[in-house]
């Protein structure tokens, strides 16, 4: 037989597959990754201090990019001198500590406004950004955009601005390092802690105990943007846990799964051993010593299905080669000579008219509900136990969601101040199409005048909502943020500023992608923008607008945080609504029923490899030759028999070939004998001379078709 071939290699595999099943279930179901504190508080701080990277990124990058729009917008307008410029700046942002104009060709220092800005190393060519350290010992970034004016003249604007390090909730402390180690900037309770900042420059584990405390540390680096290269900063967060929240091993579950899946690995071979490998061997070397032409011993192989009924084939076709004929057999039964076949039983008939593919079915099943008992033994412990500060980190990162929702909303509001002041007012109209593509958020851009009535537009044509009633909540000279609509396809909101002396607005509509951006963070769950009758406008997933969020389940880290903190949103009363499942979490109970999610599909796996390899290259075939065997036994002489795998089944099937040819190849059979004379004296005597003559012709027909 080949080496891949046959019943052997698929059983092996199977039972090799199962043990290997068995070996990782036993090291993984059970088995806690908790070590000090519990992973599921060390994933949410390392969240949480990706939060706060991504948030200082975009700040850096937001100050930046408005240095560029400001000065883009100052390119549109008539000359003005070095100081008025500066005093533009001042007046469209006041973001901004430091300013100054500079002369691109010379590097000579032309105005200058605020703290002073150390200008060496400026590029006129490609100007960008870069950190420094301010006169107070905490760092700045200075931004660079050229002005370059209609004569020719070029100038190089100078900003400098402060790292604003996102809020911090919960005692949690922030530090910024640079790519040397150094810390750069630190806030927060412990942000004086000469341990906790050399545990953060080391940069090396999660977890420092002090005492029955321990301090979870979260590290997120400083992501570049389009203006702001990689400025090699790393945000860490640290906050004290209290010990207790790790969960030990539950080894004895693991070991228990294990044991069982090996007693299911070692019922299935021996099940497939006995009824289908042990079988078809047998009938293998049976059917090769009829094929032979011994034919003197009976065929017995005890089998079920098909291998029983290619069994009972084997034996019919075993007595047409010795050339007994009906008459022939009921003359011996008739003498006492030959003995009828022992009837079959009730149990021996169901056995004989089944199938092999039963036998695979019980294995499957076998395996299955081990698979299906194994995640169900612990389903419903994972929410036993919740450590206090994964819900509390749950809260903090809702708030942070609701702060990004806010200082999106306010520079939005900057944004379109910058170009109602930068343009002097009566000129805003013709900026619109140079300004609403360099903001990705905005659907559209348009001016209004006292009346609601749209002066100019740029971007997406307004939808069909009562502006005129919602602009006219805005009061005269005021900035608001609003929101235009209450239902329909596409919540929109807006932001309004004043232009001139107030008569016109300037009004830039925000999409729900403005939002929706905002609200993914990874490990955040499902989050939603919602209004203040808790109907959906933004979510980090899809959803129907202005259909309220679906109710927590029972296992779900849950929490609501307010947008406010700014002039612009007071009034709007949006929210913040997160739902985290427990299951998303590295708690260890979940751990547990994942790793018992994973041992069973594997075991599936195993089953389906293993028995699926049986069914195609042996049962399949088995089937096939079942048909030809039982054809060839009632007569059929003309049907060739092939031989699909060279295997057992297919060495059985060679044979059938073989029996065949000589069958066909056999000459037609004796005349029955003459009846036995009337002298009783001399019955015997012709009795015996008949049998001798019919045992040579048999015997002569079987050495001649096996010689054939």
């Amino acid at each position: 037989m080949p080496l891949l071939g046959g019943v052997r290699p698929p059983v092996a595999v199977l039972l090799t597959l199962l043990v290997t099943v068995c070996c990782l279930t036993s090291f993984t179901v059970g088995n806690s990754d908790d070590q000090a504190v519990s992973r599921a508080i060390v994933d949410s701080q390392g969240d949480i201090a990706v939060d706060s990277a991504r948030s200082l990124g975009a700040s850096l990058e937001q100050s930046s990019a408005d240095l560029h729009d400001a000065v883009s917008l100052l390119e549109r307008g008539g000359r003005k001198s070095p100081g008025a410029v500066l005093a533009s700046l001042a007046t469209a942002y006041g973001k901004w500590r430091g300013l100054a104009v500079v002369d691109a060709d010379s590097g000579r220092l032309l105005a200058s406004r605020g703290e002073h800005i150390p200008l060496d190393g400026l590029d006129p060519d490609e100007p960008g950004s870069r950190l420094v350290g301010g006169a107070s010992g905490a760092p700045r970034l200075v931004s660079a955009a050229r002005l370059e004016r209609a004569d020719g003249t070029r100038q190089l604007i100078v900003a400098s601005g402060p790292l604003r390090l996102p809020d911090q909730y919960g005692g949690r402390s922030a530090y910024v390092t640079d790519a040397q180690g150094r810390t750069v900037l630190a806030s927060g309770p412990h942000a004086a802690d000469a341990g906790l900042r050399k545990a953060v420059q080391d940069g090396r584990g999660d977890v420092r105990r002090a005492g029955h405390r321990y301090y979870v540390i979260g590290r997120g680096e400083v992501p570049a943007g389009p203006h702001v290269r990689d400025l090699g900063l790393t945000v860490s967060t640290v906050v004290p846990v209290p010990a207790g929240t790790a969960v030990g091993d539950d080894r004895l579950r693991g070991l228990g799964a294990a044991g069982a899946l090996l007693a299911v690995a070692l019922l299935v071979t021996w099940l497939l051993v006995r009824y289908v490998q042990r079988p078809l061997l047998t009938l293998h070397q049976e059917a090769r010593r009829v094929a032979r032409g011994e034919l003197a011993r009976p065929v017995s192989v005890r089998a079920r299905g098909e291998a029983a009924r290619i069994a009972g084939a084997l034996e019919s076709l075993r007595r047409q080669l010795r050339g007994e004929t009906a008459e022939s057999v009921r003359a011996l039964k008739g003498r006492g000579e030959l003995r009828d076949q022992p009837q079959r039983s009730r149990r021996q008939k169901t056995a004989y008219r089944s199938t092999l593919r039963l036998v695979l079915a019980g294995c499957a099943t076998l395996i299955a509900t081990w698979a299906v008992a194994l995640p169900l033994a612990g389903h419903g412990q994972g929410g036993q136990y919740v450590p206090p500060q994964a819900a509390r980190d749950q809260r903090d990162r809702t708030q942070a969601a609701a702060d990004r929702i806010r200082r999106t909303l306010g520079e939005t509001v900057a944004d379109l101040t910058s170009i109602a002041k930068l343009t002097a007012g009566t000129r805003v109209g013709d900026v619109l199409d140079d300004a609403r593509p360099r903001h990705g958020a905005w659907r559209s851009l348009y001016l209004v005048n006292r009346d609601g009535r749209i002066l100019a537009r740029s971007g997406h044509h307004p939808l069909d909502i009562d502006r005129r009633s919602a602009l006219a909540k805005v009061k005269p000279g005021g900035t608001a943020v609003l929101q235009l609509n209450r239902s329909g396809r596409v919540p929109v909101a807006a932001a309004v500023v004043p232009v001139g002396d107030g008569t016109r607005k300037l009004v830039g509509e925000l999409t729900p992608d403005a939002f929706n951006g905002v609200l993914t963070r990874s490990g955040l769950g499902r989050s939603w923008l919602v209004d203040p009758s808790g109907r959906i406008i933004a979510s980090n997933q899809g959803f129907i607008a202005f259909r309220s969020p679906p109710a927590p389940g029972g296992r779900t880290l849950a929490a609501t945080a307010q947008v406010k903190g700014a002039k612009a949103v007071e009034g709007l009363g949006w929210r913040v609504v997160t739902h985290k499942p427990l299951s998303w979490t590295r708690l260890a109970a979940y751990e547990t029923e994942r790793h018992a999610e994973l041992a069973a599909l594997l075991a599936l796996a195993a089953a389906g490899l293993g028995l699926g390899w049986l069914e195609l290259t042996v049962l399949r075939p088995l089937r096939a030759l079942d048909r030809s065997a039982q054809a060839l036994a009632g007569g059929d002489r003309t049907a060739v028999i092939y031989p699909v795998h060279h295997d057992e089944v297919g060495s059985v099937a060679r044979s059938l070939e073989l029996i065949r040819q000589q069958l066909a190849a056999a000459p037609a059979p004796e005349p029955p004998l003459p009846p036995p004379p009337a002298d009783r004296d001399a019955r015997p005597e012709a009795h015996r001379e008949a049998r001798e003559a019919h045992r040579e012709a048999g015997s002569w027909s079987s050495s001649s078709a096996f010689s054939s």
